[in-house]
């Protein structure tokens, strides 16, 4: 009775201070009260430890041991704090918000994709630049309000089913040719239509009409 009692009586894990000397990739070397112990990360120590850094350690039979948290950082160390997953990771918050802040710069990456769902999104930055192989933009209504715009592209295409432009002064400039195909055209101009050029040409296959109350040919 006595050999079965000691058999089934629990073991206790033994917690200690430690300091990491060296290690990566969840399995380090920590220098603890009974020497140097071979830990891995426990899956609850989300900041990962580097060398210096002072840690909570359990122990339990066979020396296995676990870094159950981080204390204090290294104070000599240039190393940032990170916090390391293994695996697909989820973030929920119930029946709230999540704030995301940093004092200096605050960076998104991914090897992959990366996916934005939102009823309302707002973007506020005194300074924006984007680098984007390809884009394609699928919207109900686009409106813009902008000072200035300067566009420099090697060919556009634009495909409208109907084009409105309202300006106060327009101005082009066409280095080679320029070709206008429409079924019919109309010029409207309340003051003076003048057009300058090397040679005119006008073709008709059937009428021309020229209708003012003063025509000057010269």
């Amino acid at each position: 009775m006595n050999n079965l009692a000691q058999r089934t009586e629990p073991l206790q894990p033994e917690l200690e201070y430690g300091r990491v000397m060296a290690g990566e990739k969840g399995v380090f070397i920590v220098r603890g009260g009974l020497g140097l112990v071979r830990a891995e990360v426990a899956a609850s120590c989300l900041v990962q430890p580097a060398a210096g850094d002072r840690v909570l350690l359990v122990s339990g039979p066979g020396r296995q041991a676990y870094i159950l948290s981080v204390l204090k950082r290294n104070p000599e160390g240039a190393s940032p704090t990170r916090l390391v997953f293994d695996g697909q990771v989820d973030l929920e918050v119930n029946g709230g918000g999540l704030n995301l802040a940093a004092e200096k710069d605050l960076r998104l990456a991914s090897g992959a994709g990366m996916d934005l769902a939102a009823d309302k999104l707002a973007v506020h930055a005194g300074k924006a630049e984007a680098v984007i192989q390809r884009i394609n933009l699928v919207a109900g209504v686009f409106k813009g309000q902008v000072k200035r715009i300067r566009t420099v592209a090697g060919s556009v295409e634009n495909v409208f089913r109907r084009l409105t432009q309202r300006l106060k002064d327009s101005f082009r400039f066409v280095e080679d040719q320029e070709e206008v195909q429409a079924g019919s055209a109309r010029y409207l101009v309340e003051d003076t239509l003048t057009m300058n050029c090397g040679n005119a040409v006008h073709m008709a296959e059937e009428m021309v009409t020229i209708n003012a109350e003063q025509i000057n040919l010269g």
